[in-house]
């Protein structure tokens, strides 16, 4: 999906107060919610009930991202392997701890999308349904990789080339 003119003028400006907001939605069958985690104090959300600290974020499509330090490395597009990234997510609190540490056996799905901070309901990119992978988590970071399994997802296929089934190949 190529970047929208806005972005790539945003990318190529030699100065520009526009910046890439990266919004990640990762969602689990064990979770009653999914955890929306943005890159940008875009905007102020409340005040936290215990600590009384501010807590940002972004708001993109009626959705609530909340803000956490993230260091994402975007999918690429190599050719001999699946698409790939990672996030490194510094400060890690309890409002993603307790997340990573409930998955057992089932990797969580995770949707990446760029956003524009002057327009955060247009998405200008998105990497959908990708699998978080490899996830190691110590007191000051969680880092995981994501990565886009279908190789394994496909079926092998059940009929193979034999001389009953196709008589005229051989």
């Amino acid at each position: 999906m190529p970047l929208s003119p806005r972005a790539v003028a945003a990318v190529l400006a030699p100065q520009t107060d526009e910046r890439e907001i990266n919004l990640l939605t990762i969602t689990h069958p064990q979770w009653a919610e999914p955890l929306r985690l943005s890159t940008d104090p875009t905007v102020w959300l409340r005040n936290d009930p215990d600590t009384g600290t501010p807590m940002y974020g972004t708001i993109s499509r009626g959705m609530t991202f909340e803000y956490v330090p993230i260091a994402p490395v975007l999918p690429d597009s190599r050719e001999d392997s699946p698409p790939s990234g990672k996030v490194s997510i510094s400060n890690v609190s309890r409002l993603v701890s307790p997340y990573l540490l409930t998955i057992e056996d089932e990797y969580p799905r995770v949707t990446v999308e760029v956003v524009l901070a002057s327009q955060p309901d247009i998405v200008d990119q998105a990497w959908p349904e990708m699998e978080l992978t490899n996830s190691s988590i110590d007191a000051n970071n969680a880092e995981a990789t994501i990565a886009m399994n279908t190789a394994e997802k496909e079926p092998l296929p059940w009929l193979r080339f034999v001389p009953a089934y196709f008589p005229n190949l051989f």
